[in-house]
């Protein structure tokens, strides 16, 4: 073959995995992790557009009991129960994850990866952040 021949059969193969690509009808699923104010602006899309966005707090019973978000879903990550909790759920939905700083509910978000959630978002910096940026939180 010539270069100009493998060059053209390089292009004919990338443009047909790109039209592959395409194609595919399986919607990509989203995971993003926000800061406070874009947590805040997606909370509001969700609530203005009326469908729902479960928010799951994956802190322990003792740091929910203290404050958390209002319809708040406990589920605790260190919990022996924790991934069946999740098993439970219905991927289809769209969730929004925190905890008190951003680490464990991280750790959350790649396990609802794993098992296949569809839209999942992450309040990076968890609570603190939240609040340093003015959020409001139930006691």
């Amino acid at each position: 073959y010539t270069i100009s021949m493998k060059l053209f059969l390089l292009g004919l193969i990338y443009s047909i995995q790109s039209l592959v690509t395409c194609l595919a009808d399986e919607p990509k699923a989203v995971y993003k992790n926000l800061d406070a104010v874009k947590t805040k602006a997606i909370i509001a899309k969700f609530t203005k557009e009326k469908k729902t966005l479960v928010i799951i707090d994956v802190r322990t019973k003792e740091e929910y009991d203290r404050e958390h978000f209002p319809k708040a879903k406990l589920i605790n990550f260190f919990g022996s129960d924790f991934e069946k909790k999740l098993k439970d759920l219905d991927k289809n939905k769209a969730y929004l994850l925190h905890c008190q700083s951003g680490g464990r509910s991280r750790g959350a978000l790649k396990k609802m990866q794993e098992l296949g959630f569809k839209e999942v978002y992450h309040l990076d910096g968890g609570i603190l952040a939240c609040k340093k940026s003015g959020g409001e939180l139930t006691d």
